[in-house]
């Protein structure tokens, strides 16, 4: 298991269960808060959160478009609620050590599709870095 990889599925998990639910949830911001003026640790706040998610869900679409086996382990593991590995196992009837090689290799296809975003980010900074520049 890559511990990285496992805490954005994690992130990207919840957030497709807020976004699922309607937002139901306890809000981050009430008016008891405000009254008392309870101030939280600030994080990266929801639309960076947002950003991250929506970078591991395009991640897990072309995971899913290319091999619909990593993208079962990614629903039962991540999406389907607190399974054990054992009712997983189940659910995609292999054994438990099958689920275990399966959520590995789905951790490294989706590092390698974040190292691929990584990659096009930079070319696309260093096109427009070298694109010539237009003086009216």
């Amino acid at each position: 298991m890559i511990e990285y990889i496992n805490k954005r599925l994690n992130e990207w998990a919840i957030w497709c269960k807020r976004r699922d639910d309607g937002g139901m949830g306890y809000p981050s911001k009430s008016n008891y808060c405000n009254l008392v003026q309870i101030h939280g640790a600030g994080g990266a706040g929801p639309v960076t959160e947002a950003a991250a998610a929506l970078e591991i869900e395009g991640v897990i679409i072309a995971i899913r478009k290319r091999s619909p086996a990593q993208y079962d382990v990614a629903f039962w593991f991540y999406l389907a609620g607190s399974m054990t590995v054992k009712r997983i196992a189940q659910e995609l009837s292999c054994s438990e050590v099958t689920v275990y090689n399966r959520l590995h290799a789905l951790h490294l296809a989706v590092m390698d599709g974040l190292h691929d975003l990584e990659i096009d980010a930079q070319d696309r900074a260093d096109a427009e870095r070298n694109r010539p520049k237009i003086v009216a």
